[in-house]
């Protein structure tokens, strides 16, 4: 959530603002602190300035935004070009956590065209 800080500076007052914790702090106006402190039309100017400033920051400065991660993120089926691959990126958008992906005994997901079904065995014999 954005902020508006107001900092001494020897004989000033400036007033910075932050997008973010994570975002560097922007200049937005400065302010003899002698004249802030005395006169209280200043100090109203000063403030109605201040927000006009942060408005307008707030309108055109994009919010930072991280890469989204990938739910197949660490197989080799995050990156592959196979029709397989593609099937399992789609099947990973529609389910809310990776846990819901089905995975081969060797911990790749089943559809990937790495994992390969050799023979299949019973104990139960045959009715």
């Amino acid at each position: 959530m954005s902020a508006v800080y107001f900092v001494v500076e020897g004989d000033r007052g400036v007033a910075y603002w932050r997008a973010s914790e994570a975002s560097p702090d922007v200049f937005v106006a400065a302010v003899a602190l002698d004249v802030y402190e005395r006169e209280p039309a200043a100090r109203s100017r000063f403030e109605e300035l201040v927000s006009a400033v942060t408005t307008h920051f707030r309108r055109t400065l994009p919010a930072e935004v991280g890469a989204p991660t990938s739910r197949l993120a660490g197989w080799a089926c995050e990156r592959c070009a196979t029709p397989q691959a593609d099937d399992l990126r789609r099947l990973a958008g529609q389910v809310s956590d990776a846990s819901e992906i089905p995975l081969s005994p060797s911990g790749l997901p089943l559809g990937c065209c790495k994992v390969h079904a050799v023979a299949g065995f019973s104990s139960r014999p045959a009715a």
